[in-house]
């Protein structure tokens, strides 16, 4: 079959349907998925991954985080010994426990997609994921080069596509002179590497791995022409920034720059698995949760994609039918937004855009695919992804993501006038889907074949040396069984403070509300009544208090003196129906410090639980629970703690600050 089954279409009321099938020939043309933090952008890349491996499709994967390498986790068998080695856990005698848990849950999520672990087996059996790490013993190490191979028939490509040629040079010495000379003035040297790399693939010199690399050098040293367009060599660039490149060009042999060009080699034939023995189709995933610097995982996206394009070419045109030759993964092209994105848009550029141009624009020609995703829509080069004929669109939580989306789907000739609210509805694994031919599918995901987590620098460890090895030792897998009244006793605590939690939210949507309603009629001092009511109720209460007590002493005073004298309606009234100006009075800002319950978190001090069951607050990381992931956590600082609630709840797991 030619088609991927990736989840179950939408009825009208929102809920699972028939199957999904997505053809494989729209691969080939590109497909760019987009979703806020949580949405299930990343499970929805994996599914097809997944899919198009079990049909023969090869893929090339660039994960950063981590979460892409778990897609080697595929369990033969679905219990505590196999699911152990790939779970965290505070409390190492729960782990038996807590993997037993996992692989039910596994098994459940299967059953409810239709699948089981005979489907989890036979991927295991046709697919062989391996994970490589630049710079790294991690997994296989993979040297990445400076400056890659040419591709076939590199004058033949000058002579009759000089524009491609150029922008892969070009762009190819760009990535080196902004690795090399990381600031400052930079455009001479770059012209003048642009023209050392022309003159070697045309003549035929070899630049790759560290012995190109010192062939650069020696190059850059004494140049191989005379001049660069009409001016001679030291009119363009002095012999004094000349040296000063060459230096910087060797300290990529040296010290830790040096780990960058050790390892294999980089070869696509490899990575695609060209030459395996047990017939398997591969996934490559090359990680780089390891590499935190944006420079520096760029320059590896770069050298990747150049890579595959040079590949690509020697491969030879499309092979024809209804199957892309090779898949080439990237999650997160917005990275971290603005300067930090992969693929961004003017007046920002990257070290990997270039490379990336160019598989978008020519890759379907060869047959190779490319899927790209973010969770940043609004800092993404939509234009450039014009050319992706496939767009899932998952729940974007901002206006401007929203906007964004819209006006790159405009592009892509889709508007529909109901956009907008389509694109905020969605839940987590809910996907706005249009193909290749124009046709729009609202779909929910299928579950995964592979166990999906985020690989720690241990696990990836492990999974180098063993494989998917079980859990070496015994595991206890009994369920405690509390005492019943303390179960109880503890059941209806948590309700009530559940409860507790719930009116909490109540009035802080309520405080919303009548903030709004200031916002437009500044004048409503009810509504700044009110607002002050809600925030501090212990502090009304006490001025309730203390007008009762005042009317009680009034009227004992008139009752001693004889005199039948009805209090003034000054007290409890008067204080109710209190006129306060906003120069005066407590503004709603101002009635947040009032608040006798420092456990109701501050408005807007919430996040999603990320895929992982992560969740970051003021810089600092904490690790939660996965089930936990896409769901909303609004954090609670009490006595120098750090707790969290989700749904109403207050999680026990709790950090000091």
């Amino acid at each position: 079959m030619s088609e991927l089954y990736l989840g179950k279409c939408l009825d009208p009321n929102g809920m699972p349907s028939e199957l999904y099938r997505h053809k494989m020939s729209d691969l080939i043309t590109h497909t760019f998925i987009c979703g806020g933090s949580g949405s299930g952008k990343t499970v929805m890349g994996k599914a097809i991954v997944e899919e198009s491996a079990l049909k023969g499709v090869p893929s090339i994967i660039v994960d950063l985080k981590g979460d892409l390498s778990s897609l080697a986790l595929a369990f033969g068998e679905l219990d505590a010994q196999a699911v152990a080695p790939w779970i965290e856990v505070e409390d190492k005698t729960t782990l038996g426990r807590a993997a037993l848990a996992e692989a039910n849950t596994f098994r459940k999520r299967l059953w409810d997609w239709g699948l089981s672990e005979a489907n989890v087996r036979e991927f295991s059996s046709r697919v062989a994921v391996e994970i490589f790490t630049p710079r790294s013993e991690l997994g296989r190490r993979v040297s990445i080069p400076l400056i890659s191979s040419p591709p076939p028939d590199i004058n033949k490509l000058f002579d009759e596509d000089p524009d491609t040629a150029s922008v892969m040079v070009t762009s190819m010495a760009e990535a080196l002179v902004r690795r090399v000379i990381p600031t400052g003035q930079r455009d001479r040297e770059t012209d003048f590497v642009t023209a050392l790399i022309e003159y070697a693939w045309r003549s035929g010199v070899d630049l790759t791995g560290e012995a190109g690399l010192g062939q650069l050098v020696s190059m850059i040293l004494e140049p191989p022409f005379a001049t660069i367009g009409v001016l001679g060599i030291d009119d363009h660039i002095p012999e004094s920034r000349r040296q000063k490149l060459a230096q910087a060009v060797n300290g990529q042999l040296v010290g830790a720059a040096a780990n960058w060009v050790r390892g294999e080699e980089m070869s696509i034939d490899k990575l695609v698995g060209a030459n395996r023995v047990d017939s398997k189709t591969q996934i490559s995933v090359i990680n780089l949760s390891h590499i935190t610097d944006f420079e520096d995982q760029s320059f590896v996206v770069a050298q990747v994609a150049f890579a595959i394009n040079a590949w690509m070419r020697k491969q030879g045109n499309a092979p024809g039918g209804n199957r892309p030759r090779l898949l080439f993964f990237l999650d997160e092209i917005g990275g971290g937004g603005g300067k930090t994105a992969f693929y961004p848009t003017y007046p920002y550029t990257s070290t990997c855009k270039p490379a990336l141009n160019i598989l978008v624009k020519q890759g379907r020609a060869f047959g190779v695919g490319c899927i790209l995703a973010t969770q940043n829509p609004g800092d993404i080069d939509y234009k450039g992804l014009s050319n992706c004929a496939t767009w899932i669109v998952g729940k974007l939580q901002t206006k401007r993501d929203r906007d964004k989306v819209r006006e790159g789907l405009t592009d892509a000739e889709f508007s529909p006038s109901d956009l907008a609210k389509k694109l905020a509805r969605p839940k987590t694994g809910e996907f706005m889907l249009l193909n290749k031919e124009g046709d729009v599918h609202f779909i929910k995901e299928r579950w995964l074949l592979t166990y999906h987590c985020t690989l720690s620098p241990e696990q990836l460890r492990r999974y180098k040396a063993k494989g998917l090895a079980p859990y070496e030792g015994s595991l206890n897998t009994d369920i405690a069984v509390p005492n019943f009244d303390d179960a109880t006793q503890s059941d209806e605590r948590e309700e009530v403070q559940s409860l507790w939690n719930d009116a909490k939210d109540a009035i802080g949507q309520a405080c919303n509300l009548l903030e709004k309603i200031l916002e437009y009629d500044g004048s409503a001092e009810k509504a700044r009544i009110w607002i002050s009511i809600l925030r501090d109720p212990d502090g009304m209460n006490r001025r309730l208090q203390e007008a009762q007590r005042q009317l009680a002493e009034h009227a004992e005073s008139a009752s001693t003196t004889g005199r039948d004298k009805a209090p003034k309606p000054s007290g409890l009234i008067s204080l109710l129906s209190e006129k306060k100006h906003s120069s005066h009075g407590t503004s709603f800002n101002e009635s947040r410090t009032l608040s006798s319950a420092p456990s109701s978190p501050p408005l807007g001090d919430s996040v999603l639980v990320e895929d992982d069951g992560s969740v970051t607050y003021k810089g600092r990381k904490f690790q939660l629970y996965r089930r936990y992931a896409g769901k909303s956590v609004a954090f609670i600082e009490e006595n120098g703690e750090l707790k969290f609630s989700i749904e109403g709840k207050v999680l026990s797991k709790s950090f000091k600050l």
